[in-house]
């Protein structure tokens, strides 16, 4: 089953094109990474689809439903869950207070069940529960962000750039985490600039250039691409 379909995307912002008609698709059960180098798109297409940009044509379908114009409180609410690049926590609350604000508009219901399981997945932030958020290291903010998105009985989780600012273990073990939720059957958009960690895990992958979809196709693939290494491992 099609998670969410984009048709010939085009947005940015006032009279600058960012997308240019970008097609993607994602089906229910996978990882599937956009990939590119900082300024290509990435975070708009994020913000696109979380309805943060209205798009200036195109179309995106979220379980056959089109969402262009829905607010983002709406996107919300039918599962498709954005957790931002840079993490965005509130630094003066608990890490209790930030998870649970994670299940304000959506799995409020399953919120005591929701907690245990994001304790289960990240157990470092079970010794933290307690502590103020902006006072974590790096990598356990990053637990509170994607713990956040998933209080929310996520259908489609959208991860932005969860590796950035990591030190190479810290990257490790993120990725090592990811695969494992998607593996308890989360669909996930893994929007990142790590390519090789991310073709590890993903299971189809889009490379944005300039705006556009350049290189698309199965992460196993890409991993053997030669225009993908020469232009982004150097190889």
């Amino acid at each position: 089953m099609s998670m969410i379909t984009v048709k010939n995307l085009s947005a940015g912002y006032g009279f600058v094109n960012v997308l240019r008609d970008i097609s993607l698709d994602i089906t229910a059960g996978e990882i599937v990474a956009v990939l590119g180098s900082n300024g290509v798109g990435k975070t708009t297409l994020n913000n696109t689809l979380s309805g943060l940009i209205k798009p200036k044509s195109g179309e995106v379908l979220f379980e056959g439903k089109s969402i262009v114009g829905a607010s983002p409180e709406t996107i919300v609410d039918l599962g498709m869950i954005h957790v931002p690049e840079g993490r965005k926590l509130f630094p003066n609350l608990s890490v209790r207070d930030n998870l649970e604000l994670g299940s304000y508009r959506r799995g409020k219901s399953d919120r005591a069940a929701n907690l245990e399981d994001v304790l289960d997945t990240f157990p470092k932030l079970r010794d933290r529960i307690n502590q103020i958020a902006g006072t974590l290291s790096g990598g356990e903010q990053q637990m509170v962000a994607i713990g956040r998105g998933l209080m929310s009985n996520p259908k489609l989780l959208i991860l932005d750039e969860p590796s950035l600012g990591l030190s190479p273990l810290l990257v490790e073990q993120m990725f090592d985490l990811i695969k494992r939720i998607n593996e308890k059957g989360l669909t996930i958009l893994l929007v990142e600039q790590n390519v090789i960690q991310s073709l590890a895990i993903a299971d189809r992958a889009y490379v944005i250039e300039e705006g556009a979809i350049a290189i698309s196709g199965n992460a196993a693939d890409l991993q053997d691409n030669s225009e993908l290494k020469k232009s982004y491992l150097g190889l």
